[in-house]
């Protein structure tokens, strides 16, 4: 289909921007996974270390730190719920308000 000049230039120029748009989210993806890599062998490491410590020998005093360490663990692993029943809630939420707005303006337009 035959375009005008102009037209075949501002075509260009809307492709070229949605390049330079691609360029910069794949640049974004790359940093944000490189981050999220960073903190998953972070967390390795944390259990690497924790597994270490609860499974050798420990003397008295290590043995109150590892109690601890298994209760901020449980306390950990409950915030974490807790996280994933907020984040439910919320999600629930949005829908229902985007589900309100849009009932409210069907009202309005009828």
């Amino acid at each position: 289909m035959p375009v005008s000049g102009r037209r075949h230039q501002a075509l260009q120029a809307d492709y070229a921007q949605l390049l330079r748009d691609n360029a910069a989210i794949l640049a974004e993806l790359r940093e944000v996974t490189a981050e999220r890599d960073a903190a998953r062998d972070v967390v390795r490491g944390l259990a690497d270390r924790n597994r270490e410590l609860i499974t050798r020998p420990v003397t008295k005093g290590e043995a109150v730190l590892l109690r601890l360490l298994r209760q901020s663990e449980g306390a950990r692993r409950l915030l974490a719920e807790q996280i994933d029943l907020l984040q439910a809630a919320n999600e629930g939420a949005a829908r229902e308000a985007y589900d309100l707005a849009a009932a409210a303006r069907q009202a309005v337009a009828a």
